[in-house]
């Protein structure tokens, strides 16, 4: 009977050992004896294929807020010598401190640290996770279980798309680490970037090393290139015999490739890998729909950036796959205004950009509005593209990319009394995407029309919009609420609608606990026509546990623990999907610890996200 740990051991040993003896170059002669990688999506017929892209970084994360905190040691001053110590930020640049993990003890780092949510939407969600992985600080107190704090770092980091951040940081570490999570780290990002012949020189004495499950898959695509069938085969049945049936998807590709019997396309396949993605496109196959919706932010980058024989041909996955990405922080706004730029339309379709919007959504379009908001300069016309761009968003949880996406269209609508009905949603989607400037320009409109009188009497219209829009500026920026007016910042629930039940109801609550978590209370007069709604809700809220330790980190003052277990209380849906309670929690903690703006940021992408 085949031993398979045995025979794993003794295929990798054979591969290294081949690879030792004749160079990468020498085995793949100008890459003749395999089919080139090929786009993710299908080649034109008789179109070349692309050569495989170099490593590139993913474009830098949005820059992160430095929390107002005092002096903290210098990076200088660590004595430990554990490379986990390693990290791009201080106290210059938005890091958490150097004595961030003071109080808190290694195995609860290493217990939940691998649990944080990586896909999140949320802006502020993706600013925290970035410093809390990236900060220079001495390691928790305690014996380690994994590896290395080093290794659990850089797997969230890869998980969130950051590759660039995952590079400098091993560049940066002291000493070399042996840990699995840095070997699977540096294959995926070759593997993602699409250079196959870099990967496959090092999967031999990796999987030599550890001889199992996704580097024993790796080596055997890597000998699927080579045209190998018989270490193709011995791998497969390995894997058989490991337990690895789950994965058909690995096993239908690998029949796909060079020198296989070929196999149909895959149809599914819902919990992509970057071995998945380099099969598929090595195959030439495209990306199943359904591998887009549970895709990590690293997987949405490779798919939106692979190299296409026509780049104005774009399938609607990749457009997806592009507007996921950039929400998750994982691809640059700047990257999918290309991409959307990139999509050919005709003039007949730009014209009838709006009647499109009003029957279809999608990706598509999307792209198209972006492009008619470009395009089209009177004032009106763009304000309706973007009108109708963020709606779609909005239904779709991406109104931050879409406010991020058409900032420089929004900019160049100067706000006028004709486009009052525009305002609102000119606010919402600059609030989403951080542009405080405009959303005050928007909302200074609406202020100065509330207080104008109309040949048939007050603006009713423009008093509606800015009692529902002035909450949100004030969760946002207090000080320019108080300036522009005092009054109103006392006042302003007044003016919201009083039905008792509802979604109007509902919101006027979440806008209370919101303000009560801030420490700005409203009197019991406030409260009073909620009483007679519903007195009991159902609502996703975390463990018992995690909401004690909450409490119990922030008031102790530990900085790293408290982001981490306010990331894992908000989860993978972030504000927009958290109840009251759970807002309330992470406000107060985050702060606690001196994180004023980020819990107001919190707070607003909570309003936002549940349509107030």
């Amino acid at each position: 009977m085949v031993n398979p740990r045995r025979e794993s051991w003794r295929l990798a040993a054979v591969m290294a050992a081949a690879v030792s003896v004749a160079p990468l170059a020498a085995v793949f002669p100008a890459h003749a004896q395999f089919v080139a990688p090929q786009p993710l999506t299908p080649n034109a017929p008789g179109a070349a294929a692309p050569e495989p892209a170099r490593p590139t970084p993913l474009q830098a994360p949005r820059q992160p807020l430095p929390p107002p905190r005092g002096e903290l040691p210098l990076v200088e001053q660590l004595t430990e010598v554990d490379p986990s110590v390693t990290g791009l930020l201080d106290d210059s640049n938005g890091g958490l401190g150097v004595d961030m993990w003071n109080g808190t003890s290694r195995t609860r780092v290493e217990t939940l640290l691998p649990r944080v949510p990586a896909a999140s939407v949320s802006a502020v969600m993706q600013d925290l996770l970035r410093r809390l992985l990236l900060t220079t600080a001495s390691l928790p107190v305690g014996q380690g279980v994994a590896p290395s704090l080093l290794g659990l770092r850089v797997e969230r980091l890869m998980a969130s798309g950051r590759i660039a951040d995952v590079n400098e940081l091993l560049r940066l570490a002291a000493t070399p680490v042996h840990d699995p999570a840095l070997s699977r780290a540096e294959i995926d990002a070759l593997l993602l970037a699409g250079d196959f012949s870099t990967a496959c020189q090092k999967v031999p004495a990796l999987a030599a090393a550890d001889p199992r499950g996704y580097l024993l898959k790796t080596l055997a695509f890597c000998r699927a290139l080579d045209r190998d069938q018989p270490a193709v085969s011995l791998a497969t049945a390995l894997l058989r015999d490991q337990g690895q049936q789950g994965d058909e998807a690995f096993f239908t590709l690998i029949a796909a490739l060079p020198g296989g019997a070929g196999a149909p396309p895959v149809a599914t396949l819902v919990d992509p890998t970057p071995l998945h993605l380099a099969m598929l496109r090595a195959a030439n196959q495209r990306v199943p729909a359904d591998a887009i919706g549970g895709a990590q932010p690293a997987i949405l980058w490779a798919i939106a950036t692979a190299p296409r024989p026509d780049p104005t041909d774009i399938s609607p996955e990749v457009l997806q796959a592009a507007e996921r990405a950039e929400a998750a922080g994982a691809l640059s706004t700047d990257v999918l205004a290309a991409i959307f730029s990139t999509v050919a339309y005709t003039q007949e379709q730009i014209d009838a950009a709006l009647d499109t919007a009003g029957r279809e959504r999608g990706p598509r379009v999307n792209a198209l509005l972006f492009q008619a908001a470009t395009v089209w300069t009177e004032p009106a016309k763009r304000a309706a593209a973007l009108s109708a761009a963020f709606k779609s968003a909005r239904e779709d949880g991406l109104l931050a990319t879409a406010g991020r996406l058409n900032r420089a269209n929004l900019r160049a609508v100067q706000p006028t009394s004709a486009l009052l009905p525009f305002a609102p949603d000119a606010v919402r989607a600059s609030l989403a995407a951080g542009d405080l400037e405009t959303a005050w320009r928007w909302a200074d409109l609406v202020l100065r029309e509330a207080g104008s009188i109309t040949p048939t009497g007050p603006n009713t219209a423009a008093i509606q919009s800015a009692a529902r829009l002035w909450p949100l500026l004030q969760l946002v920026d207090p000080e320019g609420a108080r300036t522009r007016a005092a009054d109103r910042t006392r006042t302003w629930w007044r003016d919201l609608p009083t039905v008792p039940e509802g979604a109007a109801a509902d919101s006027r609550a979440l806008l209370y606990v919101l303000f009560e978590a801030l420490d700005e209370p409203l009197p019991n007069e406030a409260w009073e026509p909620l009483i007679a709604g519903p007195l009991t809700i159902a609502a996703r809220m975390p463990v018992a546990s995690l909401s004690r330790m909450l409490s119990d980190a922030a008031s102790a003052d530990r900085i790293g623990e408290t982001v981490l277990l306010s990331l894992l209380a908000l989860g993978e849906l972030g504000p927009e999907g958290s109840d009251a309670t759970t807002l309330t929690q992470v406000i107060r903690a985050l702060r606690a610890i001196g994180f004023e703006r980020e819990a107001r940021a919190v707070a607003a992408e909570a309003a936002l996200g549940h349509g107030i």
